[in-house]
């Protein structure tokens, strides 16, 4: 009887049960934003049009995905890679339709020098949200970790498309002469 009361309190306090809702409408204020930052005649301008992007990619789709959203990338913040994985897998298996958590995978991933699992999760984050910024750029990077440069150049200047203030663009060979 303890045993089936510790499981039924384990299942019911991690959401085990529970289904992960829709991811949320955003495509409007993704356009939006995307409209903004292609026309952004500054540097400021970009940045204000970004940080409203990364607003709405790190919003989950309810508040238990969320809080392993934020636990996830706290814990990145203050290092601890493994803990981050955790959470993050909690959330992929919880929401496996929702870009950020396979992004902040990938970037837990890329940070262990883990660039092969980092890949597939960065492949997956711009299957569900083809623009996402920064997926392009840690796309780009992770083919760089692999000594794949031309493939990365392929990703920043995907980045590059989307955003002229990108700081990646100092990545991309001969561009100053190729425009």
């Amino acid at each position: 009887m303890r045993s089936l009361f510790i499981f039924l309190f384990t299942v019911f306090a991690t959401g085990a049960l529970a289904q992960c809702p829709k991811n949320p409408e955003i495509s409007e204020e993704l356009d939006r934003a995307y409209r903004t930052l292609k026309f952004a005649k500054f540097p400021r301008d970009a940045q204000a049009a970004t940080n409203v992007l990364w607003s709405l990619w790190t919003r989950a789709p309810d508040t238990h995905a969320q809080r392993m959203l934020n636990r996830g990338m706290t814990n990145l913040q203050l290092g601890d890679l493994t803990a981050a994985e955790g959470f993050l897998n909690t959330l992929i298996e919880y929401c496996p339709d929702y870009a950020e958590g396979y992004n902040q995978r990938a970037f837990a991933r890329y940070l262990a020098g883990n660039f092969e699992a980092a890949l597939p999760d960065l492949v997956r984050t711009l299957s569900i949200q083809p623009r996402h910024l920064g997926a392009l750029s840690g796309k780009g990077l992770t083919h760089l970790a692999l000594g794949q440069p031309e493939l990365a150049e392929i990703e920043f200047r995907r980045e590059l498309a989307l955003n002229p203030f990108t700081a990646d663009r100092d990545l991309i060979p001969n561009l100053g002469t190729d425009l």
